[in-house]
């Protein structure tokens, strides 16, 4: 009568009418009168237990049977207990799939189906419509739960795919939410009319309505009740009407239609009954009230009732000695004999055939029923009965309203993005990479051409090769990087990506390597604390830099036996297609990994920041020798400045950095510009210094004669000017050279002091100007 489902003041005129009926026809139980007494459960369990124990401890009348409750919390508590007092007890609306444990519920019948059977309809539908993909979305109460635990198994027996189990207490706004995210547009709903107002107001919001969705729920709800006012919502009578348009329910329905059904044994047809009940009650819109669908079956039950104790009067008559239903006082012999008859009956009733399962299920009809611009209307039916309950049946039934003039597909087309490098942005790279390689071989050609000019001598013509030849192999480094799987196999890609890593790493290693190696020559010889005479030749820098590529290799080496890189596929977060939100984009990026690729990495890193900061010390221990053709020093601290400010910005960013082609420009970009950066800061002063030195030293061999220079006798020298020219330099060279007894006045003698850089072949300084004899 009161409660969250108050259908107790509806469907009780109908059970009246019906225990009036039953107590007029003589042919039902003669000599008896059926009495029914009302009490309230509140849809409450703990309430209807109450009310039960109540009756049944009040002695003056001994209970026959009990009818309900109409709310399955309320059957559940009571039918666990009244078999101790074997009692039968039927219920109208109960369709918990709990109460079909006969363990639990030994005598508990329903004239409803239990709400895991309506599984059928959706399962029929998904096959009519080839949806293999559905998400659903339930109240947490044991009534909807079950259900759809039973659907989800059964799905799944059917290859349907179960995208997302969303359940709820109170707010189904974040269920709903992923649910979107998920990309469902099938959804199976499960819950009470509250509940399913918020769920489609969220829906509202959400935009999940109309052609691409479909939503199936109970239609058992009350007419119109998205509708009803509701403070618990933020949605407008006119939003809720958007929303639900179009909207699936399903419900139990005893015959497909009142035209093929038999004459009910009451002698009524269904409209005769509303007829007789609008006239009783004064209801003309019985459509808005609470539980109005249940009125038939709340009038057969008590149909049921008494036929059944019709038919067991008579069995107890037969026994010897003869027996009543009169005589009933709790015992086993009469209800059980009771139970045999209803497990067994059939009748045609008001709403159709009244027959049950083995679990005391009522077998029927699942209507399927659509909201059509604001109206209910049945659309088609599955017949439980006849056995042929795996389709649905579409003849004598209005024809489904599909918004997008067919029906939706079950999921978002879902198509591979694959994070490929373009083929635009690889040439460009590769040009770039070309461009590199063509500027160090034209500085290569240039450091082998002009090797024995005195400016590129001094400055280590082989080191600087081997300087270049680690350039080339950066920039041959970016080519590899810019193979991608678009162009080649995922074979021939994981190669690509091994030679990357050894390329760029002894690329690195012969560059600075090299570049540094000449520094701590400087080092050595220019600030070392005695004045012995220092001999360090181009062969032990030559080592120097092979020890470092070594290293490389035997980290590479170890790498590739005990964690060799694979390939890999990384799936990213989908992305609905702006133009057609029924396709969704999945980013997929093929990697090249292996499992502990951070500490090989990370070994690398150490190795080469050290290397860096070696560089950076020997550059600024050597920051006061001035000679510019010998001295690199400052410019490699602009070389290290450069790579560690280009490593410090693209490092961290390339690990985060998803979009495949804007990583490869970001780490392509800053292995050139270190590249090119280094090399040019290293030679083209070189270039400049030759071209500078060149056309003065030409002019001094047409002007001087090389066989009276610097003999002794200064009177015999044609050319002062090369003389101020070598005292400048000589006397620049002063601190930093050995010196003998002064050479013609107090000018110091420039003493052979080449063995600290070699032999004067391959050294990096050791012979004097042209024309000077040393």
């Amino acid at each position: 009568m009161t409660g969250s489902w108050a259908a107790g003041g509806t469907l009780e005129p109908a059970t009246r009418l019906a225990v009036n009926d039953i107590n007029a026809d003589d042919g039902i139980l003669p000599g008896f009168q059926i009495e029914m007494l009302n009490r309230d459960t509140a849809c409450d369990g703990g309430k209807a237990t109450d009310v039960m124990y109540e009756e049944l401890y009040n002695r003056s009348t001994h209970k026959i049977m009990i009818i309900g409750g109409g709310c399955s919390v309320c059957s559940e508590a009571t039918a666990q207990a009244s078999h101790h007092w074997n009692l039968i007890q039927v219920s109208y609306s109960s369709s918990s799939p709990t109460l079909s444990n006969r363990k639990l519920f030994p005598r508990f019948f329903r004239l409803l189906s239990p709400e895991s059977v309506y599984n059928i309809v959706k399962l029929a539908m998904c096959r009519e419509f080839k949806w293999m993909k559905v998400a659903t979305l339930h109240e947490s109460v044991t009534l909807f739960s079950q259900a759809m635990t039973d659907f989800h198994t059964e799905a799944r027996k059917l290859g349907i795919e179960i995208l997302g189990a969303e359940s709820f207490v109170g707010d189904p706004k974040s269920q709903v939410d992923n649910i979107k995210k998920l990309g469902a547009r099938i959804i199976i709903g499960g819950f009470y009319t509250d509940k399913a107002r918020k769920v489609f107001c969220e829906a509202y919001h959400q935009q999940m309505f109309g052609a691409k969705y479909v939503w199936i729920v109970p239609g058992w709800y009350e007419s119109n009740w998205w509708k009803v006012a509701d403070d618990s919502i933020d949605c407008t009578e006119k939003e809720m009407e958007g929303a639900t348009n179009g909207l699936f329910g399903y419900i139990f329905e005893s015959s497909p239609s009142e035209a093929n059904r038999r004459p009910s044994v009451s002698g009524l047809t269904s409209s005769e009954l509303i007829e007789r009940y609008q006239d009783l009650t004064g209801h003309e819109d019985i459509a808005s009230l609470i539980g109005y669908n249940r009125i038939t079956s709340s009038y057969d039950i008590m149909w049921m009732a008494a036929l059944a104790l019709h038919a067991t009067h008579e069995i107890l008559q037969e026994l010897d000695p003869p027996k009543s239903i009169a005589d009933f006082a709790y015992d086993r012999e009469t209800v059980e004999i009771l139970f045999d008859v209803i497990s067994n009956m059939t009748f045609e009733g008001v709403s159709g055939p009244v027959k049950f399962t083995s679990t005391g299920d009522r077998l029927g009809f699942l209507q399927l029923r659509q909201i059509q611009d604001g109206i209910d209307v049945p659309v088609g039916v599955v017949d439980t009965i006849s056995g042929t309950g795996d389709r649905l049946i579409w003849e004598g039934y209005q024809p489904i309203v599909w918004q997008g003039g067919a029906p939706p597909i079950d999921f978002m087309i879902e198509k591979e993005d694959r994070q490929t490098i373009q083929l635009p942005v690889f040439i460009t790279g590769t040009i770039f990479s070309v461009i590199g390689m063509s500027l160090a071989v034209c500085f290569l050609v240039f450091n082998v051409k002009f090797r024995k000019i005195r400016v590129i001598k001094m400055s280590s013509p082989n080191i600087n090769n081997v300087m270049l030849v680690g350039g080339i192999l950066a920039y041959i480094s970016i080519i590899f990087l810019g193979i991608d799987t678009n162009i080649t196999s995922k074979e021939i890609f994981v190669w690509m990506c091994k030679a990357k890593t050894w390329f760029l790493a002894i690329g690195f290693s012969m560059a600075f390597g090299s570049m540094f190696s000449k520094t701590w020559r400087v080092h050595k010889i220019f600030t070392h604390s005695t004045k012995m005479k220092m001999r360090v030749r181009d062969q032990w820098l030559l080592i120097s830099v092979a020890v470092l590529i070594t290293l490389d290799a035997a980290i590479l080496i170890l790498w590739e036996i005990i964690d060799p890189i694979t390939v890999t596929e990384q799936h990213g977060t989908k992305v609905i297609d702006e133009d057609n939100d029924d396709i969704v984009y999945t980013p997929i990026r093929t990697t090249c990994e292996s499992i502990h690729q951070i500490y090989w990495i990370g070994a690398f890193y150490i190795i080469d920041g050290l290397l860096l900061v070696f560089g950076a010390f020997l550059a600024w221990e050597t920051r006061k020798v001035s000679i510019p053709a010998l001295n690199d020093s400052k410019y490699i601290g602009i070389c290290v400045y450069n790579v560690l400010i280009l490593s410090f910005i693209c490092a961290p960013v390339s690990f985060v950095l998803e979009e495949r082609n804007v990583n490869y420009v970001l780490v392509a970009t800053t292995i050139w510009l270190a590249t090119t950066l280094t090399l040019c800061v290293v030679f083209i002063p070189k270039i400049k210094m030759r071209n500078e030195v060149q056309p003065a030293r030409n002019q001094l061999v047409t002007t001087t004669q090389p066989s009276t220079i610097l003999t002794g006798e200064h009177s015999k020298m044609d050319s002062q000017t090369e003389v101020q020219h070598l005292r400048k330099e000589l006397l620049r060279y002063r601190s930093n050279c050995r010196c003998s007894t002064p050479l013609g006045g107090n000018e110091p003698s420039f003493v052979q002091s080449t063995s600290a850089w070699g032999n004067t072949e391959h050294s990096d300084v050791g012979v004097a100007p042209a024309g000077v004899k040393k």
